[in-house]
């Protein structure tokens, strides 16, 4: 079970009630100014934090690995070209940019959704799933990976940048930001230029990277999860400031537990107002969401 696995990190947190997780991620959020958090909410604690490609390739019984990655991957924007998507303005757009948008409309990318609003990626936490074979509701999981802290760990003076805008310089090849982007030993972050309304609801971008050699729970990014912190998280992070404070942060697993999650969305509603009209405001939101039927 991925649960355990997390757990088993030792960076994570279990919250007992619904306002101790909204004080969590008050903690984590203000642990330091030099942090720049993802955050992704995933419905079941029992998820792999994986690509839709990843997920795609594995349902068909491929082996995943950077090869088959890129081979679907290239076949999917070749295809999408012929189709005539990925012009903007009498323009072609970047690899980068169009595969950002064939992801919103469930293609499968490399791509992972996160956003930096942890209210948006905590409506995912608490979606409802239906019951597993015990019978029991599913625990959710909101995961607020450390960017700042992955790039100062594993890149030196000569790594690129690892921001990446998907409009590059007129001129240069659709593939070379995606290529750039590929050869990091981190994972980047596509951060679209031409954000369609549902990017700019949720406060959304993408975390992308090269098929990691190993991984289980960070299954298609290359984040190395580090050692457990020599005390309990939650300690830590609900230590006031002090001198030499904050300790390293990589990331944070908060656990979710079914009986908080109506709750927590009433939260979410009355007080954020994240609801779906508000997160999903298109046609493909309409169609999944509306009261159309």
């Amino acid at each position: 079970m991925s649960a355990r696995r997390w757990r088993g990190t030792g960076w994570y947190v279990s919250p007992n009630s619904a306002t101790e997780v909204m004080a969590m991620i008050a903690r984590v959020s203000t642990h330091s100014t030099n942090h720049r958090f993802a955050w992704r909410g995933l419905a079941s604690a029992d998820f792999t934090l994986s690509s839709s490609l990843h997920r795609h390739l594995a349902d068909e019984g491929r082996v995943v690995t950077e090869d088959s990655l890129l081979e679907r991957e290239e076949q999917i924007l070749r295809e999408a070209r012929r189709w005539g998507l990925g012009v903007e303005g009498g323009q072609f757009v970047d690899d980068l940019q169009l595969l950002a948008d064939l992801q919103h409309f469930r293609v499968p990318t490399r791509l992972i959704d996160v956003t930096s609003n942890p209210m948006t990626a905590l409506w995912f936490a608490t979606a409802a799933l239906s019951h597993d074979e015990s019978g029991l509701a599913r625990s959710g999981l909101l995961i607020a990976i450390n960017m700042s802290w992955y790039r100062r760990e594993a890149t030196s003076e000569s790594q690129p940048q690892t921001v990446f805008r998907t409009v590059g310089a007129p001129g240069q090849p659709l593939d070379k930001m995606r290529r750039q982007g590929l050869d990091l030993d981190t994972p980047f972050i596509v951060s679209s230029s031409l954000p369609n309304p549902r990017l700019r609801a949720q406060e959304g971008y993408f975390l992308a990277s090269s098929h990691p050699a190993r991984g289980e729970l960070m299954a298609s990014l290359k984040i190395d999860v580090p050692p457990p912190p020599a005390e309990p998280l939650v300690e830590t992070l609900n230590r006031e400031r002090g001198r030499g404070y904050p300790m390293n942060l990589p990331f944070v697993a908060i656990m979710i537990s079914p009986q908080f999650k109506a709750k927590l969305r009433r939260y979410l509603k009355q007080t954020y107002s994240r609801t779906e009209r508000n997160l999903f405001p298109d046609f493909t939101g309409f169609y999944d969401h509306g009261a159309w039927r």
